[in-house]
């Protein structure tokens, strides 16, 4: 079996007096009079390119989840499979881009690293496929399932919050997966840069 061989760029490289390790960067942490704290936190990373998809997907898939429990749990039983389908897929998601981006704020070489590894693409295509597919499928189950109680309810001055709550949710959830693909894209020309 031919050995792999990882290579990091150069400005992150060991060159100089680094003696093999990573060179920290300058403007690390919160300056706080004549020190800096938190210096362990990669702030740079938050304005990134590969920082501002992270956090949009972590804001969206918890938008999402957010509303599937507190409007769709009353409905789960009418939408059936597409709810649990949805909420099963925010909930993978949205754990694993949690700790990607707790990873990544803690430590620049992780980033480097896993993002120059085909995890990240594999990881964003799997979460478009999986959010287009799952914003797909409870859009047709809302407009089939709630849609005609909302209009029952509307009709007799009633309040039937789960359908527009819902309709936010997949629409939410189609958005969340085009970002992931564009997150998907973003990392392919990262690997194909260090091929």
């Amino acid at each position: 079996m031919p050995s792999t061989v990882i290579r990091m760029p150069a400005h992150i490289g060991a060159g100089g007096r680094g003696g093999g390790q990573l060179q920290e960067q300058r403007n690390r942490g919160f300056r706080l009079g004549c020190c800096r704290v938190c210096t362990c936190v990669n702030l740079e990373f938050f304005v990134s390119k590969n920082g501002i998809l992270k956090c949009f997907e972590l804001v969206l898939g918890w938008f999402c989840q957010t509303m599937l429990i507190q409007f769709g749990m009353d409905s789960a039983k009418d939408i059936g499979e597409a709810f649990w389908g949805f909420l099963t897929t925010c909930s993978a998601f949205l754990l694993t881009t949690t700790i990607l981006l707790l990873c990544y704020t803690i430590s620049t070489r992780t980033f480097h690293l896993v993002r120059q590894s085909i995890f990240e693409v594999v990881y964003n295509g799997l979460a478009c496929a999986m959010y287009l597919s799952a914003s797909s499928y409870l859009g047709v189950a809302v407009n089939v399932f709630l849609y005609p109680k909302f209009l029952v309810f509307k009709t007799t001055g009633g309040i039937h919050s789960a359908y527009p709550a819902m309709t936010a949710v997949y629409y939410m959830g189609g958005i969340l997966g085009l970002v992931y693909g564009v997150d998907t894209f973003v990392a392919y020309r990262h690997l194909k840069g260090f091929s």
